[in-house]
């Protein structure tokens, strides 16, 4: 019988076993869908080459966009809309071309061949944002072939976390990248931008914020405020098992009046592939963060999500340094609502803390806005 969801989860986060885990998930278990999926993978890259090919015909400069989310965690699919609305705001004359990494893993070579058949020397690539290099990710075959394959034209790496759980993945990712010259690897934070020096010195290096910081101030997040919402990871990058955490929501319920749990992912049935219901869906999230006193997450997307919503954030340990490493954007702009605890006792303290602090809420530096000013002008010089 095959265990559910958060059976399969709670093994994954027992600390030790979560990397083993990930990498057999993504090595042996993933050979054994994908050979299952085949068919669906098939049909899927036919119609993506098919969904090109009509492009030949029309001489326009383009963005090739790869990596393009279709599960519903919302902090990967609002990376998707904050870089295509900035992309249609700095480039407006270029198509943006979105491929998901479902349909071209399908047959990577092949889509290149047909990219190529309309492809523009003014035309670059550009890869999805997130914690998507560990050496095991989908996305990682469109990194390494378009890397190999389009010399000439830009690449653009939107704030990346890097972390490798696999060596044999680490090594065909350096082997490709660094090849490319006329690459902007942007690194999501001071850990990833030193990693990322050291193993691609043949491109471009610079550390930005998570694009998803650029949402910070455009929302009015007035009124009441009550209880703490705990965001935690349903995957295998948790470091405290859903014991632990269950523990920390009794604690919590000894001070707040309402402790409310939930995580960043959205219902499937919503994701239509439209921008229109990912904006409805951040809009609900960043309303609900600001009704309460106090969000406390380990997920890098509910740290953002609670800012955007001038609530302030009591940000907890993974497994690797993305989420912690992250808040430094946040510290280091004088975010004074925003702190990290060592461990989940001190979290319930700080939570206390920010709630009596800023009963109303805080408003967050505008980190994004900054970050991103001048990005068109250095893409346009790699």
């Amino acid at each position: 019988m095959e265990m559910n969801n958060r059976t399969k989860q709670a093994i994954k986060s027992i600390p030790g076993i979560s990397s083993a885990a990930k990498i057999l998930n993504r090595t042996l278990f993933h050979r054994l869908r994908e050979a299952k999926s085949r068919p669906v993978q098939k049909k899927r890259n036919d119609e993506l080459n098919g969904r090109i090919k009509t492009l030949a015909a029309l001489k326009r400069k383009r963005i090739w966009y790869f990596g393009v989310p279709e599960h519903p965690n919302l902090g990967d699919q609002a990376q998707r809309v904050c870089i295509e609305r900035w992309l249609n705001k700095s480039f407006p004359d270029y198509e943006i071309v979105p491929i998901p990494s479902a349909a071209f893993n399908g047959s990577p070579n092949r889509t290149c061949e047909t990219i190529e058949e309309c492809m523009d020397l003014d035309d670059f690539m550009v890869m999805q944002s997130g914690h998507t290099m560990d050496g095991l990710h989908p996305d990682e075959q469109a990194h390494r072939f378009v890397s190999l394959r389009f010399p000439e034209n830009r690449i653009v790496f939107f704030p990346t976390s890097i972390s490798f759980a696999s060596a044999r993945g680490k090594a065909l990712d350096v082997d490709a990248i660094n090849s490319h010259e006329r690459t902007l690897f942007l690194a999501r934070d001071g850990v990833s931008e030193e990693i990322a020096q050291e193993i691609y010195p043949n491109v471009a290096v610079r550390c930005l914020p998570d694009v998803v910081t650029m949402l910070i101030g455009e929302y009015d997040c007035g009124g009441s405020r009550d209880g703490v919402l705990l965001c935690t990871r349903n995957d295998g990058e948790k470091y405290y098992s859903y014991r632990d955490i269950d523990r920390l929501a009794h604690r919590l319920n000894c001070y707040f009046a309402k402790v409310d749990q939930s995580d960043t992912a959205i219902d499937p049935g919503m994701l239509d592939g439209t921008q229109s219901v990912i904006w409805d869906a951040i809009q609900r999230t960043v309303s609900g963060y600001s009704r309460y006193s106090v969000v406390v997450t380990d997920r890098y997307h509910g740290t953002i999500f609670a800012r955007i919503a001038e609530t302030p954030v009591v940000v907890l340990r993974t497994t690797d340094h993305k989420v912690v490493s992250g808040a430094e954007w946040f510290v280091g702009g004088g975010d004074e609502g925003i702190l990290v605890a060592d461990t989940l006792e001190q979290s319930v303290e700080l939570a206390r803390q920010l709630a009596r602090q800023f009963p109303d809420g805080v408003a967050a530096p505008k980190i994004g806005d900054a970050a991103f000013a001048s990005l068109r002008d250095e893409i346009m010089s790699v």
